[in-house]
């Protein structure tokens, strides 16, 4: 008998139940176990509430809006509860997409990604520089000649004002054209 007193299983079996039973005696409420029908709303589950309507409304909630806004949390739980137990959630793409992207959120606040400094810029940009380049891109301008007017030497003056433009790219084309368009 005294062999079992000393045998420290018991001694950890007996602490445990002495600290379960203080837990419910001092009234210890959180991680209460709750039944499947019964849906409770914490103070702190209210306190998010009305620090979520503050954001959006930058007022808080009358009583009122703080009863709806607790309504609508119990039924948003009761409706989860029922969505999960009838397997809902299971090959669901969009819930899966939710959940990665809630996980993306969680893992860029715990790894913050450091700012590059102008050199680490200039080296992606050196490795990559297809990415950043633009088309090109061409201008042009007509200028019309008319064979009435001009006749036989129509290709000629064509020839000739073609030439011009080499020499003079930032000639206006209205002082050259047959147009009355321009």
């Amino acid at each position: 008998m005294t062999r079992w007193l000393r045998e420290p299983l018991l001694h950890f079996l007996l602490l445990g139940v002495a600290l379960f039973a203080a837990d419910r005696l001092l009234g210890g409420d959180e991680g209460t176990v709750v039944a499947d029908d019964e849906v409770v709303v914490t103070s702190a589950q209210v306190e998010h509430l009305v620090t979520l309507f503050t954001r959006t409304w930058k007022r808080p909630p009358d009583p009122a809006e703080l009863r709806d806004l607790v309504d609508e949390h119990v039924l948003e739980e009761v409706l989860v509860r029922e969505a999960r137990r009838l397997g809902l959630a299971r090959d669901d793409t969009v819930i899966r997409r939710r959940l990665r992207q809630k996980m993306d959120f969680l893992l860029a606040e715990l790894l913050p990604v450091p700012d590059p400094d102008d050199a680490e810029l200039q080296a992606w940009l050196d490795a990559h520089p297809d990415r950043y380049r633009l088309d090109g891109r061409t201008r042009f301008r007509q200028i019309c000649l008319q064979r009435a007017r001009r006749g036989a030497e129509l290709e000629a003056d064509a020839a000739a004002l073609l030439a011009r433009l080499g020499r003079e790219p930032d000639l206006d084309p209205s002082t050259v054209t047959d147009s009355a368009l321009l």
